[in-house]
């Protein structure tokens, strides 16, 4: 059943956040994300998850004089298809030095060009991990000062990048510019997709467009993404989250008038963690909805309203997975961790709920995801800290999935 539960975090508060300067919770950018929602649902059978799953492209005089004087002409174009491609590296956290098999690179990979004449857009890397695809476009031309605009965030007018069309109808998007160069008025446009049906296709097919006051101006033509394999690590676990009144009061009054409960205690199971390069994954078993709502004496609230109690539940969740994996590390093969809360990510609340995974009828396994900035290298992961126990990935028997 689809859940769609964007508006589940707004009683999440993270102090801990920098929410200056410009966010992904803007209000345009929460229309991006939510447009086609996040997964249609057609769960079918779940990829497999394993200890290391592997889900995964002589000359003449004269001659020589033109080669010489084509190869200056061409200089400053060189530098500058480097100078993006290094800024993708650096925006997601990869090198050349240290490859991951996520990341890669396009030599003038899908290109296409616009309805106008002169608009052109090209594939310059990708990192594809799971259920979700990153994907970098060198797109011209730019006017600076438009680029400038998109980059301050100003509002008048106000100008994004945004997509007209995508070939995985079921994805959720998000359109930023990363990086510019005013010489050539070639911007950097990075697009992050998310949704099951990335776990499947070989490719996808989205048009780059510019808008202005959310209306399309400027189309830089389609262009074909090659979906690549991928790798996760995965191990069982067995870890209890509790829903207390403490939660609850959190989530109800963001909505609601103060209501009176006594005390309790509603536990909840983490039954799995996986590490994919583009994000680390939870899965949470809670009592259903009814039996939650018996348990915490929420149903004083009188509650008619079924989604308004579908939210309630989904937030107290959401409240208590945050707080359980508040000190969560992330452990590495050299000896150091990273609390993986503290990891750079744009949104307030560290752990996300991925409504494709929520049955509010019965008891259900719910997925929660943390996403990074940057990509995460799995051959340096070797296990997870959660409430003091570590769960490895190297001591996985690969014949128990």
């Amino acid at each position: 059943m689809k859940r769609d539960v964007f508006d589940l975090l707004g009683s999440y508060t993270e102090e801990s956040v920098e929410l200056t300067g410009d966010t992904p919770l803007s209000a345009s950018r929460i229309r991006k994300l939510t447009m086609a929602g996040i997964g249609q649902n057609s769960r079918g059978e779940r990829p497999e998850r394993g200890g290391r799953n592997i889900i995964r492209s002589t000359f003449s005089r004269s001659l020589l004089i033109a080669a010489v004087v084509a190869s200056l002409c061409c200089l400053t174009a060189f530098a500058i298809v480097y100078s993006l491609r290094d800024a993708a590296r650096a925006d997601m956290g990869v090198s050349t030095a240290k490859p991951i098999p996520e990341w890669t690179e396009y030599e003038d990979g899908g290109s296409a060009d616009g309805e106008a004449e002169g608009t052109h857009a090209s594939l310059l890397a990708t990192m594809c991990s799971g259920q979700q695809v990153y994907a970098y476009f060198e797109v011209s031309p730019v006017p600076e000062e438009i680029a400038a605009a998109i980059h301050s965030g100003s509002t008048s007018p106000l100008y994004e990048w945004d997509l007209s069309g995508i070939s995985a109808s079921g994805c959720g998007y998000f359109v930023e510019q990363t990086g510019y160069d005013a010489e050539m008025q070639t911007a950097l446009v990075k697009v992050s997709l998310r949704g099951e049906e990335l776990a499947t296709v070989g490719q996808l097919e989205l048009e780059l467009v510019l808008t202005q006051n959310l209306k399309e101006v400027q189309s830089y033509g389609t262009v074909m993404i090659p979906v690549t394999e991928s790798e996760s690590v995965s191990c069982p676990a067995d870890e209890v989250v509790v829903n207390r009144k403490a939660h609850f009061e959190m989530a109800w009054r963001a909505d609601f008038p103060p209501l009176d409960i006594p005390d309790y205690a509603s536990e909840g199971r983490i039954r799995r963690i996986s590490v994919f390069a583009g994000y680390i994954e939870v899965e949470l078993e809670t009592p259903d909805m009814s039996q939650w709502f018996r348990e915490s004496n929420a149903q004083q609230a009188g509650l008619e309203d079924e989604r308004k109690k579908e939210v309630l539940f989904c937030n107290n969740w959401i409240i208590s997975v945050n707080e359980t994996l508040k000190d969560a590390a992330l452990n590495y093969t050299d000896g150091t961790h990273d609390l993986i809360a503290e990891l750079p990510r744009d949104y307030a609340a560290a752990w996300q709920l991925d409504h494709d995974y929520v049955d509010t009828e019965g008891k259900e396994i719910q997925v929660y995801r943390f996403i990074p900035k940057q990509a995460i290298d799995l051959s340096l992961v070797e296990s997870v800290t959660v409430c003091g126990t570590e769960y490895s990935f190297q001591e996985v028997d690969e014949n128990l999935f």
